[in-house]
């Protein structure tokens, strides 16, 4: 399933963008909800990944590499994100919310069917975000 970029979102993009001198960072989580994702999710339709081992991650604002022109164009997260489990769970896809509002930002089903993981797993992500 694409990336959904949410209507909040978009408001907080556009305000970040155009007005913040100090926006917010963001924080990547795993969500582990069977949810469908449209412009009018929120957080609070998404369910926070609870396996045992499982820590979201901060994403600086110095962390976002360059932006790519293109068709899409993008700007990626400049380092991998690794999440390690040492118990059992389902994930479904992961999010990005704003670390202090708690606002979502976009969403992404990266396993629409779920995925189980287990103690020893992992799963990298590389955040990247789209516009075309």
């Amino acid at each position: 399933m694409p990336l959904v970029l949410v209507n909040s979102g978009e408001v907080e993009m556009l305000e970040c963008a155009l007005k913040d001198t100090s926006p917010e960072a963001l924080t990547l989580i795993l969500y582990s909800n069977n949810v469908t994702l449209t412009e009018s999710t929120v957080i609070g339709n998404l369910t926070e990944c609870a396996i045992p081992g499982y820590a979201a991650k901060s994403l600086t604002r110095a962390g976002w590499g360059s932006a790519v022109s293109g068709d899409p164009s993008y700007i990626p997260y400049g380092t991998a994100q690794t999440f390690n489990f040492t118990g059992s769970g389902t994930v479904y896809g992961y999010a990005l919310k704003g670390t202090t509002s708690g606002t979502l930002y976009w969403a992404e089903a990266i396993y629409p069917s779920g995925q189980a993981f287990n103690n020893g797993d992992s799963l990298t992500i590389t955040p990247r975000f789209e516009l075309s």
